[in-house]
């Protein structure tokens, strides 16, 4: 896999991040809210605006587009799995789009697209915490809930795509419990109006009602994990997301695995990558073969 620079962007539910990566390090990049409720189409716009003018400021012309989006993604196209996060995306032809906003046809610019977890979980399983491991499973918890099972340096995504998809497993439970929107939902129905942070912030200071949701949230991520153990048995999970990385949600959790049987419980590791492991990811999957 060879070291050129390639264009790279991560849609999530509230963030875009548009980059230039070589390797396993982001070079530049712009940062962005999700129009989300604009729909796709200004989703497209806000990443022509932020791929225009990081292009301009480039030492180095990249060699492909690498796309992550959440949701389903397949043959160019996505397919929101959160209808609330990403409202309008209903087989959206992402790719498609992105060719015509950014000219790439003309510039001779191949682009790919994956889903957002599974691009972290190969990110991570070539660069990061997965390195070396004849299986990881990423999950991250952040806006949403997602994950991505890589074998070796292979990223399995299933036979339409969906594999990794952890939040929705038991009809979109965890998700329900343990994603930064679930958090704030659940604050409040207990009459707290905060965001996912200020409740992460509140629970570090041992304020009862913030606690008693993260350790909720940690306990129906530990159950989920189990589940994860029966089905594929990784040798490792790599946890990430703004939630996930959290020292005090990471602690919840720890102490939730400590009801679990020691024989169901996998080791849990936190992202290496941090928030660049989706651009990292992508960008690895955009030149493979190179």
């Amino acid at each position: 896999m060879t070291r050129v620079p390639v264009l790279a962007m991560d849609v999530g539910g509230t963030k875009l991040a548009v980059a230039l990566v070589r390797g396993a390090d982001v070079i530049d990049q712009e940062l962005a809210t999700t129009p989300a409720n604009d729909g796709p189409e200004a989703v497209v716009a806000a990443l022509g605006v932020a791929a225009t003018s990081l292009l301009a400021r480039a030492a180095e012309a990249p060699v492909a587009l690498g796309v992550a989006c959440a949701g389903l993604v397949r043959a160019g196209k996505v397919r929101a799995v959160s209808r609330d996060l990403l409202p309008g995306w209903d087989d959206f032809p992402l790719v498609e789009r992105l060719e015509r906003a950014l000219a790439l046809p003309a510039l001779g610019l191949p682009v790919v697209a994956l889903n957002d977890a599974q691009a972290a979980a190969y990110g991570e399983a070539l660069h990061g915490a997965g390195r070396g491991r004849g299986s990881s499973f990423f999950v991250t918890v952040s806006t949403g809930v997602g994950g991505g099972f890589v074998v070796g340096d292979q990223l399995w995504q299933g036979a339409t795509g969906l594999a990794g998809h952890l939040g929705h497993v038991g009809g979109g439970v965890l998700e329900r419990m343990t994603s930064g929107t679930a958090l704030e939902r659940r604050a409040a129905e207990f009459g707290h109006a905060a965001t996912a942070r200020e409740i992460v912030a509140a629970a570090e200071e041992r304020q009862p009602w913030a606690r008693g949701l993260l350790d909720g949230a940690a306990a129906a991520l530990a159950a989920a994990l189990v589940d994860v153990k029966y089905v594929v048995d990784p040798e490792v999970i790599v946890l990430g997301g703004g939630v996930g990385l959290n020292p005090t949600f990471r602690a919840a959790l720890e102490v939730a695995f400590l009801s679990v049987d020691e024989a169901l419980r996998t080791p849990v590791v936190a992202a290496e990558l941090g928030a660049a492991a989706g651009l990292v990811g992508v960008a690895a999957w955009a030149t493979k073969g190179r």
